[in-house]
């Protein structure tokens, strides 16, 4: 139903009048892994195809105006804004794509410079020094390609699986094999565990398909003309610990100042873990800008270290982006808002009589 709706208002114009409503807002897009073999497959949420990649480009590229991340930090976002005043059919759009998957520099990269798109990469640094294949990414993968065979393995040293895969264990035997791994990501365990279910885990290994960039590669996704931010060393959040999370920025900061040459400013939460100690702890390190998986669009009351974003995969349908980029979407959820709001203080009026 919600497809239908949305597709009577594109056709009745409803598209067109909201890019001029949200004209001077900017909407962060969120990107992670690109699909090479079959990612789409098994999470679509986290990938996306080329096909459709290509699709949302086609679609920026006619209705909105890319601009970089670095807008923020030169005042320069509102200002473009109200530059664009003759064309407010067209609003602002960023690109930012997360953790730094090898497909980034394979994939998205050559469509990115041939739409000429300005475009961040958030990057985790241990996983660029240790370039393996994420391990309970593609524990998950083999699990999922093999449901409904029976995984017989042991370790030599008390560790002992004979289970038929289900999408009801999956869960629990990926639990089971990851308390076992003796690195963080230690391929040789997933190596084994696809040998033992008789699936080709090599051509995930040799196509880099669950595996960030090398520093190489990072280096060279740079002179593509991305832009290398924070997104923490080991992929987590310590909310608890101001120190512990000072040492995550850190390491993450000075890794990529040696792999690139450049400070980065900006910061993407993990997962979108984070809480309002975050804030000033990120200020401490002097980083301008924070993003969010929180969807909505930028405007001048937005917190800089709070800055929502629409995660785009393979499991939207292109109607629903467009009514994000246009800002329908938006425009719905400030009407709920508004809606909820007006409920809450008539119930607190009636309560108060």
């Amino acid at each position: 139903m919600k497809l239908i709706v949305l597709h009577v208002l594109r056709a009745l114009g409803f598209f067109y009048l909201s890019r001029r409503l949200v004209a001077n807002k900017t909407l962060i897009l969120a990107y992670h892994g690109f699909e090479v073999l079959d990612e789409t497959r098994f999470r679509d949420q986290l990938f996306i195809k080329a096909q459709t990649l290509k699709q949302r480009f086609d679609y920026l590229k006619k209705h909105c105006n890319v601009v970089p991340l670095d807008a923020f930090d030169q005042g320069q976002s509102e200002n473009q804004s109200e530059n664009q005043s003759k064309d407010q059919s067209k609003n602002q759009v960023m690109i930012t794509i997360d953790d730094g998957w090898y497909s980034t520099l394979s994939v998205a990269a050559p469509l990115l410079k041939q739409y000429n798109m300005p475009y961040t990469v958030y990057l985790t640094t241990e996983n660029v020094l240790d370039n393996q294949p994420i391990f309970h990414i593609a524990l998950d993968y083999i699990l999922g390609h093999n449901l409904g065979k029976r995984l017989i393995y042991a370790n030599g040293r008390g560790f002992d699986i004979d289970r038929v895969i289900s999408h009801e264990n999956i869960d629990h035997l990926c639990q089971s094999i990851k308390a076992v791994k003796t690195q963080p990501n230690d391929t040789a365990l997933l190596s084994e565990i696809a040998k033992a279910l008789q699936f080709d885990f090599q051509q995930v290994i040799d196509k880099k398909t669950l595996t960030l960039m090398s520093v190489d590669e990072v280096r060279s996704i740079k002179a593509l003309g991305a832009s290398i931010q924070l997104h923490t060393h080991t992929h987590n959040t310590p909310l608890d610990d101001g120190d512990l999370f000072a040492e995550e920025i850190n390491l993450n900061r000075q890794h990529i100042i040696d792999i690139v040459g450049q400070t980065p400013e900006h910061h993407c939460y993990p997962s979108g873990v984070y809480n309002l100690d975050s804030f000033a702890h990120l200020r401490c390190l002097n980083v301008k800008t924070a993003t969010t998986c929180y969807p909505g669009f930028v405007n001048r009351t937005s917190d800089n270290m709070e800055l929502p974003r629409f995660l785009d995969a393979e499991n939207i349908p292109q109607i629903v982006f467009e009514a994000e980029v246009s800002g329908v979407l938006e425009i719905f959820r400030n009407l709920r808002k508004t809606v909820t709001g007006l409920f809450r203080r008539s119930n607190l009026t009636t309560q108060l009589q």
